[in-house]
């Protein structure tokens, strides 16, 4: 290659080379100018514009439109939560126990809380009965024993007590709840004038009373 065919050469790379200097400083002049373009979010157009729907706004509810819920006030069951102590019976008998009296006035008084108190108080209440009632004195127990109408349960502690009586108290009580068709204790009752006497009148009643008549005649004790 010749000495002229360099230097051209030269000379065209060099103009090349001014050429994409310049359109380079130009594009980025233009860079400054161009806006970006915004693009909207894409959002599906309503079928309906009538069912389009409308941003949900804060609202007040209408105190009307809110359901009134009314509790029904606590009911305490009597005796929950409170000192309830005693029950009265138990109370009136530490009462007369305590007292300063004689057996059979405290007897008395037991005597007439048992008709008003609960079944088993009345079974506790005969035994303290039988406890403090004398033999000269033994009337209210011998009516309690005797009617019908009183618990099995309480004519049982009288029956058991009765066969540590004397025999002028004990035989005539047990004839008198024998013969008694309404009695609970009716059978074992004249199990008891069988097995004391010693002999079985049935349910003849006058013999069943002249046999008891003649053996405390032997007998007092």
């Amino acid at each position: 290659m010749s000495k002229w065919s360099k230097v051209l050469r030269g000379i065209g790379l060099l103009a090349v080379a001014a050429v994409l200097g310049t359109l380079i400083g130009w594009l980025a002049s233009r860079q400054g100018d161009v806006a970006p373009v915004a693009v909207p979010p894409a959002s599906a157009p309503a079928a309906n514009p009538s069912l389009a729907i409308a941003p949900a706004a804060a609202q007040t509810p209408d105190p009307r439109s809110v359901p009134i819920i009314i509790h029904e006030p606590v009911r305490e069951e009597p005796g929950v939560g409170a000192d309830q102590g005693f029950p009265d019976w138990e109370q009136k008998l530490d009462d007369i126990l305590l007292a300063e009296e004689e057996p059979n006035t405290k007897a008395d008084r037991i005597l007439a809380l048992i008709p008003t108190a609960p079944p088993d108080a009345q079974v506790e209440l005969s035994q303290h009965l039988v406890n403090m009632v004398q033999d000269d004195h033994y009337a209210g127990a011998a009516q309690l024993l005797t009617n019908a109408v009183t618990p099995s349960a309480v004519s049982t502690v009288l029956m058991n007590d009765l066969l540590n009586r004397a025999n002028t108290i004990k035989l005539p009580m047990l004839l008198a709840v024998a013969q008694n068709s309404d009695h609970p204790l009716k059978d074992q009752a004249r199990e008891m004038l069988e097995l004391l006497l010693q002999q079985d009148n049935g349910t003849n009643w006058d013999q069943w009373s002249s046999s008891i008549d003649t053996w405390l005649q032997n007998n007092q004790q």
